[in-house]
């Protein structure tokens, strides 16, 4: 009983070990991206990463690993009355992927909504619940479509500002500050980016995606409850 304790708490340390690297890969990835094309990882970029690392934790070959990641364990689950469930271990890594681009999506989202309320006052503050006090940001579907029409979400003086603020931030989130912004001019007055086009675009149409989905759920009467739904089922869909 002591030994299958043991075997089991060696086994989800390498789990969580290897979902950390992957992170950390993945992030790398997208940031040293050498074309636009590689900002997106493709699903043979995404299984590589995963497989490398994996590997690694385990100090295997890959070979080897390959085997080990198709064997099921007992791993935790969002589903609280199960608590514990047979995953496939390489299913219960990749989800990172999953998680890092949905949260990708709501930095894009939020800071763009905010920048968009600031410059512009786009959007109005609501309360979810009569007993909520917690304050929520909103743009209605009309502002959305104004927005996602002819593109001046990203064309007009003040998209291209709130749209370079989404960049700056998710940058940051990839730690990719200190290598692709950076300030000039008098008393540093002057942000300038340098990414790839396919950075930009990775963000950009995060923003228009959630805009679409946000103006025309709302516009046939679906909850915003729903459009949150539909928007992270597509983020972990794409993966």
């Amino acid at each position: 009983m002591l030994l299958c304790v043991s075997v089991l708490s060696y086994s989800l340390s390498h789990l969580s070990h290897s979902q950390e690297l992957f992170l950390e890969a993945l992030t790398k990835e997208i940031r040293s991206a050498s074309s636009s094309a590689r900002v997106y990882p493709d699903a043979a970029a995404v299984n590589t990463l995963l497989l490398g690392v994996s590997a690694k934790v385990m100090g295997v070959p890959e070979e080897v690993a390959v085997q080990e990641l198709q064997k099921k364990m007992m791993l935790p689950v969002r589903k609280l009355a199960k608590g514990m469930a047979l995953v496939v271990s390489y299913q219960y890594i990749k989800r990172v992927f999953g998680h890092l681009n949905s949260s990708l999506s709501s930095i894009a989202v939020s800071t763009f909504v905010k920048r968009t309320h600031a410059l512009k006052n786009i959007g109005s503050w609501i309360t979810p619940s009569p007993s909520s006090t917690r304050r929520v940001l909103e743009q209605s579907p009309e502002e959305c479509m104004d927005l996602l029409h002819a593109d001046s979400f990203l064309r007009d003086a003040h998209g291209r500002m709130a749209m370079l603020d989404v960049l700056a931030r998710v940058l940051d989130e990839l730690e990719a500050t200190a290598t692709m912004v950076c300030w000039m001019g008098p008393n540093n007055a002057m942000r300038v980016i340098r990414c790839m086009y396919g950075h930009f675009a990775n963000v950009s149409f995060r923003v228009r995606f959630w805009g679409f989905l946000l103006a025309f759920f709302l516009r046939f009467g679906y909850t915003r409850a729903f459009v949150s739904l539909v928007t992270c089922c597509f983020s972990f869909a794409t993966l």
